[in-house]
């Protein structure tokens, strides 16, 4: 597999606090269908059962899973598995969940294809976008070794290639090529430098030949990206990107900022935007599609599980992602 992000930017991001990687939309975690598959999932564990998600990322299925084991009275034992340096229950200290986190035991630096847990031990596996980051030989044989060899079940949520949410990666990337393209941050950039320079001189900005071109410049940009983002029915990318970077002359935001921290600012717009490219680009990469599914499938079925679901997972009208569940 190629252009994956490694173990150490995976850790970066979990670090920056989100529960799932839908920054403001699942902030508190999955909600609607999605929660209610996983409730349905877990209805086949016993009373005091053993689950392990993999590629858990901050815990949000874990997190689930945990909830509704304290809820049903199923004293479950909830463990999540990442590559990525993960350590939720000091993230989330001020959540009401965060009890619940605290109950899951974490394993962060551990591939999901070489868990180091117990032999034959677990009653579920489950994996929402995670399982299509590993390489599907391993990671078969690693649930094929950690889940009891009866009465067991590993149910997964997959980005498949054709979906809603692999479209709007695809429109993710291409604005982050028209902020990167716009010259708006150079423009800034400069401009900033430029009202430092007038203001040591006792100079007035608006009688500056430079700061006005540097502000038809900006304008220009500005008006150059609002145009694109009509094209979009999500315009998030290039709304981050415009307001973050003019916000560094909000007085109420930068008042108080000297020029190299507002520079400093912009630099950090310019790495985030940086990040949501390496994370649509590992998403595009991950994702499966109908013959990389059907592939997933028979393996599992060579290594003695049932394919019990493999269908299109739809969410809100749209085809969100993919949903494998299979049985042993």
């Amino acid at each position: 597999m190629t252009d994956r992000l490694t173990a150490e930017q995976w850790s970066r991001y979990w670090r920056h606090g989100t529960l799932t990687t839908f920054r403001g939309r699942f902030a508190d975690n999955y909600e609607g269908r999605i929660r209610d598959h996983w409730h349905r999932v877990l209805e086949g564990v016993p009373v005091g059962g053993k689950v392990v998600d993999l590629a858990t990322g901050n815990g949000a299925i874990a997190l689930i899973a945990a909830q509704y084991g304290h809820r049903h009275q199923r004293d479950l034992e909830v463990f999540g598995v990442d590559s990525a340096d993960i350590q939720p229950a000091e993230i989330f200290t001020g959540k009401a969940y965060a009890r619940h986190l605290r109950r899951i035991r974490f394993l962060g630096g551990t591939p999901i294809t070489a868990t180091t847990l117990p032999d034959a031990s677990f009653d579920l596996a489950t994996s929402q976008f995670g399982i299509e980051y590993a390489e599907p030989a391993p990671a078969v044989s690693e649930l094929q070794r950690l889940l009891k060899p009866s009465g067991s079940t590993f149910a997964a949520l997959i980005h498949h290639s054709d979906s809603a949410l692999l479209r709007q990666a695809r429109e993710g990337l291409e604005q982050v090529l028209l902020c990167e393209k716009s010259g708006l941050q150079p423009a800034v950039r400069d401009l900033h430098r430029r009202l430092e320079q007038l203001e040591s001189r006792g100079k007035n900005p608006f009688d500056d030949d430079k700061a006005k071109q540097l502000r038809t410049k900006i304008n220009e940009c500005m008006e150059s990206l609002r145009t694109a983002a009509a094209r979009y029915a999500d315009p998030g990318q290039l709304v981050f990107y415009v307001e973050n970077s003019m916000g560094t002359f909000n007085p109420e935001v930068a008042k108080d900022m000297t020029v190299e921290q507002k520079l400093a600012a912009l630099r950090d717009v310019a790495a985030e935007t940086t990040a949501y490219r390496q994370r649509m680009r590992d998403m595009i990469s991950s994702a499966l599609d109908d013959d990389q599914l059907k592939t997933l499938a028979e393996r599992l079925q060579r290594c003695g599980f049932r394919i019990s679901e493999n269908q299109p997972f739809v969410f809100e009208g749209t085809h969100f992602c993919h949903a494998l569940t299979a049985t042993r």
